[in-house]
C-alpha cells in the first residue's frame, strides 16, 4: 500500500468516527437532558435505566426503520424494532405452533406504528420495552399456547347477521328439525347439509327434503357411524371428516346427518292447527281481492246460504282438493353450517342454540297508513303500544297528525330465521266480476250512472299458499272451476269536462252583487267598467241576441248547449251577431252605460234553464 492510499483510508476512518459519535452524541444529549430536569424536579430516573434506555435508541438506529406496536384484537401485546421484524415474528410464531399440525389461530393482529413525540407511546414503550424478532416469535408462540389451549372444534350456523355456535353436526341437525317440526305436521320432511363443492371449502348449506323410504335405513347407518366417531380422538375425527368429504365430493352425493332421538319434543300439532285454521280465513279474504272484489263480498258469501250445499260445489272441491296439504317445510332464509375453531365460551348447547334461533328479536319495519286508521288502530295492528309509536315517529304526537298513505317507523318481532311452508289449499267461494266502465259524452266527468246491477258468482279454487310462520307471505292460483259465472255491474261515466267560466273583464271590481235590493231580484252581478272596455266570453258558445234589450240596453245572449246561458249588458257596442258561435275568452262587445243604468259598468248573468243564479261561485271554482 503506497503513502497516498494509506492516508486517504486514515482519513475515511477518522470521518466515520466522527459520524458515529455525533450520532451518539444526539442520542446521548436528550436523555442527559431529562436526568438534569428530572433531578430538578424529582421525578430522575437512575443513570442505569437511562443509559439502558439510550444504548436501545442507539441499536434502534442501527436496526433501522421506526419501532411498531404490535396488537392481538386490538390490544397492545409487544413492541417491536420495525414492522418487517414483526411481520417475520408473527410468521415463524405461526409456522412453529402448527409444526405438529394445523391448528388455527383465531385473532386478528395488526401494527400501528410509534410516534416518538406523543406521551401515550412514549410510555407504551417504557412498560413493554422493544423486542427483537426472536424475543417477539418466543412471546408471540406462548400467547398462542395459551389460546389455543381453550379452543375446541365447532360448527356455526350463519343466518343473514346471526350465528349461533354448537359443538358438532348433530347438534346442527337436531336445532333445525326441531325449529321446523313444528309445522312439519306428518313428519314428511329432513334436514340436510349439502357437501361442499369443493374439498377446500368447509362450508355446507342447510337442505330440507322430502323423506324417501330409505330414510329409515340410511339413519341408522349414520347414527352407528357417529356414535363410533365420538369414541375417537379429535384428531382423528378430523381425518376422517375429510376423508369422507373427498369420497362425496367425487360421488357428487349429499351428506345426511340422522335425526337425533334424544332431541326433545315440542308442541307442533296444536300451533299448526291454528295456523291452518286462521290460514282457512285469509285465503278466502286474498282469493276474492285477487279477483277484483272487496270485504263487502266474503261478509255477503259468509252471511247467505252455505254454497258448498250444492252439488256442483262438491264435485269440483272433491275433485281439486284430493292433493291438498303441505308440501314443503324448510327456511326462509338461506343457512350455512361452517367449521371453525372457537373458544369453549361461545359453544352453545342444543336448547340454547334452539331458543336463540327461534326467539322474535324487534327488526325495524314501515306501516303504511290506511283510511280509518288511528294510532290505537295501527298499535293494536301492529302489535305496539302508542306511546312506543310516537317515540318513533318525530312529530307525530296524536290522529290528526297522521294521514291516509304516510310511512310510519315500526318494530316487527322477527326470529332469526323463520319456517317457510307452502301448502296447498282449495276453497269455495262467491265471487263477484270487475266492474265494466262504459263511457258517455254527455255527461261530465265524476258523473256515473249504474244500467246494469252486478250479480255474484260461485267458484272453486286451488292456490299454492307460502307461510313464513304464522304469517302468509304469498299465493298463486293453481286450478279455478266456475260453477256459476257472476253478471258484472255496467257503470257509465262521464268523459265531457265539467264546464269553466272566465271573468269577462280584466280588472273585475264589483259594484253590486246578486241578490234582492229595493224589493226584487238584481239577477246578476254588476262590475265597474269604463266604457269603451273590453268585454269577453266567459264560456264558448253561440250568441242568441246581440241588440238591445229593455233595460238591458245594448245586450249580448250566449248559449252554452247544457240549458246554461250568460248575458252582458249596458254595452255601448255589440261586436258579434246572431248565430255567431265564440270561443271562451273572444271579444264580443265593449262596455258601456246603455238601458237601465245610473253609470257606466257591466251587469254580467249566469242563467241555468232559465233561471238566473250567483254568478260569482262559477267564475271562481
Amino acid at each position: 500500500m503506497n503513502k497516498q492510499d494509506w492516508k486517504l483510508r486514515a482519513q475515511w476512518g477518522y470521518f466515520k468516527s466522527a459520524f458515529v459519535g455525533l450520532a451518539i452524541g444526539m442520542l446521548i444529549a436528550p436523555g442527559v437532558s431529562d436526568i438534569i430536569k428530572g433531578y430538578e424536579n424529582g421525578t430522575h430516573l437512575s443513570v442505569k435505566e437511562k443509559v439502558a434506555d439510550c444504548a436501545m435508541s442507539v441499536a434502534d438506529v442501527f436496526a433501522g426503520g421506526d419501532k411498531v406496536k404490535v396488537l392481538i384484537d386490538g390490544e397492545v401485546f409487544a413492541v417491536a424494532r420495525n414492522k418487517d421484524e414483526a411481520i417475520e415474528a408473527v410468521k415463524t410464531a405461526g409456522l412453529q405452533y402448527n409444526k405438529d399440525g394445523i391448528k388455527p389461530v383465531f385473532c386478528d393482529i395488526s401494527y400501528e406504528a410509534v410516534d416518538p413525540e406523543n406521551e401515550k407511546d412514549k410510555a407504551i414503550v417504557k412498560k413493554f420495552g422493544t423486542y427483537k424478532k426472536d424475543k417477539l416469535t418466543d412471546e408471540l408462540l406462548g400467547k398462542y399456547e395459551s389460546m389455543g389451549g381453550n379452543n375446541s372444534l365447532a360448527y356455526a350456523m350463519r343466518i343473514d347477521d346471526t350465528t349461533i355456535t354448537v359443538k358438532s353436526f348433530e347438534d346442527v341437525v337436531s336445532v333445525l328439525e326441531e325449529t321446523q317440526s313444528a309445522y312439519d305436521t306428518n313428519n314428511e320432511f329432513q334436514v340436510k347439509l349439502k357437501t361442499p363443492a369443493s374439498k377446500n371449502v368447509a362450508m355446507y348449506e342447510v337442505e330440507v327434503d322430502k323423506k324417501t323410504e330409505d330414510t329409515a335405513s340410511d339413519t341408522e347407518e349414520m347414527t352407528e357411524e357417529t356414535t363410533s366417531s365420538e369414541t375417537q380422538t379429535e384428531e382423528q375425527a378430523e381425518e376422517q371428516a375429510e376423508e369422507k368429504t373427498e369420497a362425496d365430493t367425487e360421488n357428487s352425493e349429499e351428506t345426511i346427518i340422522p335425526d337425533d332421538e334424544s332431541k326433545p319434543q315440542t308442541a307442533g300439532e296444536p300451533e299448526a292447527e291454528g295456523t291452518e285454521t286462521a290460514t282457512d280465513a285469509e285465503s278466502s279474504e286474498t282469493a276474492e281481492e285477487g279477483d277484483g272484489t272487496g270485504e263487502e263480498a266474503t261478509e255477503e258469501a259468509t252471511t247467505e246460504e252455505n254454497i258448498e250445499d250444492d252439488p256442483a260445489v262438491k264435485e269440483a272441491f272433491a275433485r281439486l282438493s284430493t292433493d291438498d296439504g303441505i308440501k314443503y317445510v324448510g327456511f326462509s332464509d338461506k343457512i350455512e353450517v361452517v367449521g371453525t375453531y372457537v373458544n369453549n365460551s361461545i359453544i352453545k348447547d342444543r336448547a340454547t342454540a334452539y331458543t336463540e334461533l327461534t326467539n322474535p328479536v324487534d327488526e325495524p319495519g314501515i306501516y303504511v297508513v290506511v283510511p280509518g286508521d288511528c294510532l290505537s288502530i295501527i298499535a293494536e295492528k301492529v302489535g305496539m303500544s302508542v306511546d312506543d309509536i310516537k317515540a318513533l315517529n318525530d312529530g307525530i304526537e296524536n290522529d290528526d297528525d297522521i294521514y291516509y298513505d304516510d310511512r310510519l317507523n315500526i318494530v316487527v318481532p322477527t326470529p332469526p330465521v323463520e319456517v317457510l311452508v307452502e301448502k296447498k289449499e282449495t276453497y269455495s267461494e262467491k265471487y263477484y266480476a270487475d266492474v265494466q266502465y262504459q263511457d258517455d259524452d254527455s255527461m261530465f266527468i265524476g258523473e256515473t250512472s249504474v244500467v246494469q246491477e252486478g250479480t255474484p258468482g260461485v267458484h272453486t279454487v286451488t292456490d299454492m299458499v307460502t307461510y313464513k310462520g304464522e304469517n302468509e307471505s304469498s299465493r298463486q292460483q293453481l286450478d279455478e272451476v266456475v260453477e256459476v259465472a257472476a253478471v258484472a255491474e255496467i257503470v257509465l261515466r262521464g268523459t265531457k269536462s265539467q264546464p269553466t267560466y272566465m271573468f269577462p273583464l280584466t280588472n273585475w271590481e264589483v259594484t253590486s252583487n246578486f241578490g234582492y235590493r229595493w224589493g226584487r231580484l238584481h239577477a246578476g252581478t254588476d262590475v265597474k267598467a269604463d266604457v269603451g272596455t273590453t268585454v269577453r266570453a266567459s264560456r264558448a258558445g253561440k250568441v242568441t241576441s246581440a241588440g238591445w234589450i229593455g233595460g238591458y240596453g245594448n245586450c249580448v245572449i250566449i248559449d252554452h248547449g247544457d240549458g246554461v246561458q250568460t248575458r252582458y249588458g249596458h254595452l255601448s257596442q255589440v261586436l258579434v251577431s246572431v248565430g255567431q258561435y265564440v270561443e271562451q275568452g273572444e271579444q264580443i262587445a265593449l262596455s258601456g252605460n246603455t238601458g237601465r243604468s245610473t253609470g257606466p259598468h257591466l251587469h254580467f248573468e249566469i242563467r241555468i234553464n232559465g233561471e238566473p243564479v250567483d254568478p260569482l261561485p262559477y267564475l271562481y271554482q
